[in-house]
């Protein structure tokens, strides 16, 4: 915990940079702006981006108002902006719900975007997603206001795009800069701050699963540097999370800054391993899912902090039973019965969202048949258990400092279409959906993910106040 009067000290681009091996100056989110009147200087920042470049500003945004502490967030940045430039605005409208980041909509935002000098972004993650692509399209600087402290991908070079239903990460560009108002942050509404906090939960569960995959030879070599810029504040983002209500400036500064640094942990390493592991893949599915049905998920972030309770609670099980000698035997499943079985669980979601999810599955179960990458990992375990103890929370301890927090530990807590049914559906078939291997592939491979053994841990959560 941080003592009275003293410093807290997160880290800056220097540190970003040493972590990662680079030179400051090679890092192409060249401003973050962060404070009480980050606002004011939006202008400043797209005139120097915009210096030598002919043509408007293109201002991204959707029909979401956004308040802040002088009037709504829009006409700010329009305000200040005319005075030295016309500023065309192309509004995106997701209908009766929330803007997707889909084919279409991305088609309609690159069009607008055509002939700018540079594309100011306003909104929350979607939007920065939806942008991030639009400036690489169009080969454009990109400044992204941000008017919540909601999720970690405003920093990064990826965007979560919707590929045949399916929620995909894909590479997009780096924003420019980042202008992040507190007093934007403090007029938000609750429940997305309270988001921001529940993404950078996964840090207590998603290093474990890129450890894991690392043991195994596969995806982006686990960076113990990368990790270490975000993890060790653990304890203060617990702490942040229980005065959120305070709506404090430096509290909010503070997430803002941790939520920065993940991003650019992912755009770092050229993935999204540092952040995203099962719990992500709990969440998309509930998005997925629910999308699907026609209804309106909850704020993403809100999903990922319960799902890392759940990750927590398998990886807990699986840790339990495998021991800290080498791992007993590993069966891989049957390549036939995976795929009807992957088939099956996402025909709700429409034929093309289910061959998507079992492509990118099955290059995962290729990959892992691989007889050396499974003898690797049954030798390496002792050390990878070693490794983990650093990493990982108890559930129990988390769905207290949770609880504590005010945030919501159960899924039912986010709305009646969280039923027992869908809920259980995500958190069975998650690692399904993609190639990246997380804890749940970890626990089919000992024997450990049986219908029954799903119902088992999301009991063992329920008995926590937690999970379902």
């Amino acid at each position: 915990m941080t003592a009275p009067g003293e410093v807290r000290r997160l880290p800056g681009m220097d540190d970003v940079a040493a972590a990662a091996g680079v030179p400051v100056s090679s890092l192409t989110l060249r401003h973050l702006v962060i404070g009480p009147h980050a606002l004011g200087e939006t202008a400043a920042v797209v005139g120097e981006l915009a210096a030598d470049r002919p043509g408007d500003v293109v201002l991204l945004t959707d029909d979401v108002p956004y308040a802040g502490p002088d009037g709504e967030v829009r006409e700010v940045v329009t305000g200040s902006l005319a005075q030295s430039r016309t500023v065309r605005r192309v509004t995106l409208s997701g209908g009766t719900g929330r803007v997707h980041a889909d084919a279409t909509t991305l088609d309609r935002a690159t069009s607008g975007a055509d002939g700018a000098a540079v594309l100011v972004t306003v909104g929350s993650g979607t939007l920065a997603d939806i942008g991030k692509v639009v400036a690489r399209r169009n080969d454009l600087p990109h400044v992204l206001v941000q008017t919540a402290a909601s999720v970690n991908g405003f920093a990064d070079d990826q965007s979560v795009l919707l590929v045949a239903g399916a929620k995909r990460t894909t590479g997009s560009r780096w924003p420019d800069a980042l202008i992040i108002d507190t007093g934007v942050l403090a007029a938000a509404p609750r429940e997305l701050n309270r988001a921001g906090v529940g993404d950078l939960m996964s840090m207590f569960t998603a290093p474990a699963d890129w450890l894991l995959a690392d043991t195994l030879g596969l995806g982006r070599r686990y960076d113990a540097a990368i990790v270490g810029l975000v993890r060790p504040h653990g304890p203060l983002l617990l702490e942040i999370a229980a005065r959120l209500d305070d709506r404090n400036p430096d509290d909010l500064a503070d997430l803002a800054r941790l939520l920065t640094v993940s991003g650019m942990t992912m755009g770092l390493t050229g993935g999204t391993a540092p952040s995203s592991g099962a719990e992500h893949v709990i969440s998309h599915l509930l998005d997925m899912r629910l999308t699907a049905r026609g209804q309106a998920p909850a704020w993403h972030g809100e999903q990922v902090g319960i799902a890392t309770l759940v990750a927590a609670a398998v990886w807990h099980r699986v840790r339990a039973a495998a021991g800290r000698g080498p791992l007993p035997q590993l069966q891989l499943p049957d390549e036939d019965c995976a795929q009807r079985r992957t088939m099956d669980a996402f025909a709700p979601l429409g034929a093309s969202t289910a061959r998507e999810c079992w492509r990118s599955y099955s290059g995962k179960l290729a990959a892992l048949s691989d007889p050396l990458r499974i003898a690797r990992l049954r030798t390496e375990w002792p050390r990878l258990q070693a490794g983990l103890d650093g990493l990982l929370a108890g559930p129990a301890e988390m769905v207290d400092a949770m609880r504590r927090a005010g945030a919501p530990v159960r899924f039912s807590e986010l709305g009646r279409e969280y039923d027992r049914e869908t809920v259980t559906w995500a958190v069975a078939n998650g690692h399904r959906m993609r190639d990246r291997v997380t804890v749940t592939d970890l626990a089919e491979l000992l024997g450990l993910w049986r219908d029954e053994d799903v119902e088992s841990v999301l009991d063992e959560l329920d008995a926590l106040g937690a999970g379902r």
